[in-house]
């Protein structure tokens, strides 16, 4: 018989490990797709919230730590983490917000968001 149909304890640790994965797995694409409107982990959203404003992202290819510094005017600073493990960097963020912010997806590639006009 398979574990999974099994009527012990053997089978009711699988089946509930089981279910717990799935719940995790759902939960996660609809808190990612509310959050982010983006289901997947890797995919990095067209707009994100920082410091009470919306940062739009920038159309063009992924740029390198240095040409991230060069486009902030200084170094970079972790300013938060995303739920996709990828952090979010800015130049020097202090009581105001920085106008780039930028996520990390890869060992030395960023893409760059920009602060919305509102």
């Amino acid at each position: 018989m398979s574990p999974i149909l099994a009527t012990g304890r053997a089978g009711n640790l699988i089946r509930s490990l089981l279910i717990i994965l799935a719940l995790v797995l759902g939960m996660r694409t609809a808190y990612l797709l509310w959050f982010f409107h983006t289901p997947a982990w890797t995919s990095r959203p067209h707009e994100i919230r920082y410091c009470s404003t919306w940062y739009e992202r920038v159309r063009q290819p992924e740029i390198t730590s240095g040409e991230a510094v060069k486009t902030a005017g200084g170094q970079l600073k972790t300013v938060r983490r995303s739920p996709v493990f990828r952090p979010i960097t800015a130049y020097r963020p202090t009581s105001t917000c920085p106008r780039y912010l930028f996520a990390k997806v890869g060992k030395d590639a960023y893409v760059t968001y920009l602060e919305t006009e509102d």
